[in-house]
């Protein structure tokens, strides 16, 4: 009786992985030589970047330019004609085609500044964070700082009331340093959705003693977060560095004097109404398009009031009249605000929008509030605004590490 085996005597067939993205060791592992790498790794690197109302003679410009490299660039018909006075472009090709494409960029009279906006989309994690703050010069190494979380308040929708006393006040944000928050935000008013405001006594009391007390204790900088153009002043006389206006310096029309005068920091924030109206309006033709020009409208209005660029922050406002998908969908698309070249701050901590996600109560929303601290890191976020900052440093911490693995 012949016996077989049970081993096929077929040929072994290649197997196939599709791979997203490729880096050096998967490289050597096909047994290139490294001598290579330089040339190869960057091929393997396809993006696509969409820049939205582009001057004719620029959008030529990156036409005919990415083709001469051997990438390429979809722009409107009329641009070629003559017929079209703006156009979105969309621009394809590898590493290398970007870094030509940069370079030459700034070698044309104007476009300067579209080679720095193409260079921070990207390489965004290359950024290091500088910030003026009245007359002091931060510089962190690497993104997202993590700002913590400290409301003054009977009412914060998270942690209103715990932090009425002043020494347990003071005492939880220096825990929070000791954690690693890199900066502190303090408020004395709340600006949950439906919430009211307090007088300016009210507010003062509770964050003006908190902020003197604090100062002489940490280094980190300080930031208070209010509408007030008199309790700014005052938070900055008692040690704060900067200002958190979730009006964008439009509520108080005396803010803006306050801003530049003293060389504060400012953090503006795209909001509709105000926190007692902002969920009756929640409808968006172009979510991103809207908060992108609102937030381009009061950088260009700071600094021409004599605000320095680099004491200023934005933030899409997550949260502030905006319903579930137009939450998610700022945070999806949040690198598209880093060319307006100024620091991004995402503000999503235990929202509600995670709420409606997970159908959870604000107290059982660190999970969620994780995962979009994740994607914050990955996708460039410069700062992020947090209530627990043991978990936003180890889920930093493991991001980043991926990330440079990767």
């Amino acid at each position: 009786m012949e016996l077989r085996s049970k081993t096929s005597s077929r040929e072994k067939r290649p197997r196939a992985r599709t791979l997203k993205n490729i880096n050096k060791e998967m490289l050597l592992g096909c047994g290139i030589d490294p001598a290579a790498l330089p040339i190869i790794l960057p091929k393997t690197r396809h993006l696509n970047l969409l820049i939205e109302d582009v001057k004719l003679y620029a959008a030529n410009i990156l036409k005919q330019t990415m083709l001469s490299i051997g990438g390429d660039v979809a722009i409107h018909r009329g641009v070629i004609n003559g017929k079209k006075p703006l156009s979105s472009c969309i621009i394809t090709g590898d590493l290398r085609h970007f870094k030509k494409l940069e370079e030459s960029l700034r070698q044309q009279p104007g476009l300067a500044s579209m080679a720095d906006t193409i260079r921070q989309q990207i390489h965004p994690g290359e950024n290091h964070l500088d910030l003026d703050l009245c007359s002091h010069h931060y510089h962190w190494e690497a993104t997202p700082l993590i700002m913590g979380i400290l409301n003054a308040t009977p009412d914060s929708f998270s942690d209103g009331g715990l932090w009425n006393d002043l020494d347990k006040a003071v005492d939880h944000c220096m825990e929070m340093v000791e954690q690693g928050a890199q900066i502190i935000d303090i408020g004395g008013e709340s600006s949950r959705p439906g919430s009211r405001e307090v007088d300016r006594e009210t507010e003062v009391s509770r964050v003006i003693p908190l902020i003197e007390k604090l100062a002489a204790r940490i280094d980190v900088p300080i930031s208070i977060d209010t509408k007030k153009a008199d309790v700014a002043r005052m938070a900055i006389d008692a040690g704060a560095g900067m200002v958190n206006d979730i009006s964008a310096l439009r509520d108080d029309p005396d803010m803006m004097e306050v801003i530049a005068d003293t060389g504060s920091g400012i953090c503006l924030m795209h909001m509709r109404g105000t926190p007692k109206t902002m969920q009756k309006n929640t409808g968006y033709d172009d979510i991103i398009t809207e908060v992108y020009n609102f937030l381009d409208e009061r950088v260009n209005t700071c600094v021409q009031a004599g605000v320095s660029p680099s004491s200023i922050i934005i933030d899409p406002g997550i949260g502030f009249g905006k319903d579930l998908k137009g939450n998610l969908g700022l945070i999806g698309r949040m690198q598209e605000f880093k060319s307006l070249g100024m620091p991004l701050l995402v503000g999503h901590s235990r929202k509600s929008f995670i709420g409606q996600t997970l159908d959870t109560q604000v107290n059982d929303r660190d999970e969620g509030t994780d995962a979009v601290t994740a994607w914050s890191v990955m996708e460039g976020a410069d700062i992020i605004r947090v209530h627990d900052i043991t978990h936003a440093q180890r889920t930093r911490s493991v991001i980043r590490s991926i990330m440079e693995e990767a």
